[in-house]
């Protein structure tokens, strides 16, 4: 599997590697209109549910990302800080520091989260390590996220 160059570990040996993928079809219009929200801070520092909340250090909550940005999104059993990666018309990644989790520390470990433009719509890729009795728990969670998720692409 693909190692972060952001110093995080490697999979400690209670966890498992997981890849959860979702490929969001939307007519090139469409697409191109949710990339472009995608790219921006405002879009997740306006459209977080409280208690949760998304922070960049920089301060900024609008504009377009930079690589090498830094931000945490945290909440209630959610702390994952991290560094904007490559950004280019067609990918943007977030790599996740070494101390990110969801649930806990010994359950869930994202370490990247990737979108990808692609001819049919827009691909994510969220890569973490993941305790093997918490995994089916994880997948329902990320189904239920990433569907609401998709329901934004609506408005």
């Amino acid at each position: 599997m693909f190692q972060s160059p952001i110093n995080n570990s490697k999979c400690p040996s209670y966890l498992a590697e997981d890849i959860i993928e979702y490929d969001f079809m939307l007519d090139e219009e469409k697409a191109k209109n949710v990339w472009k929200m995608l790219q921006r801070r405002e879009t997740f520092v306006r459209g977080q549910v409280p208690p949760y909340q998304v922070n960049f250090e920089t301060g900024l909550e609008e504009g377009e990302f930079f690589s090498g940005e830094k931000n945490i999104h945290h909440g209630p059993f959610l702390s994952v800080h991290g560094e904007i990666g490559e950004v280019k018309d067609d990918y943007r990644s977030l790599f996740y520091y070494y101390g990110s989790y969801v649930i806990s520390f010994r359950l869930v470990r994202p370490w990247l989260l990737e979108f990808i433009k692609t001819p049919d719509g827009i691909s994510m890729k969220l890569y973490s390590y993941v305790h093997p009795l918490f995994k089916p728990f994880w997948r329902i969670g990320n189904y239920v996220f990433w569907t609401f998720f998709r329901i934004t692409f609506r408005f």
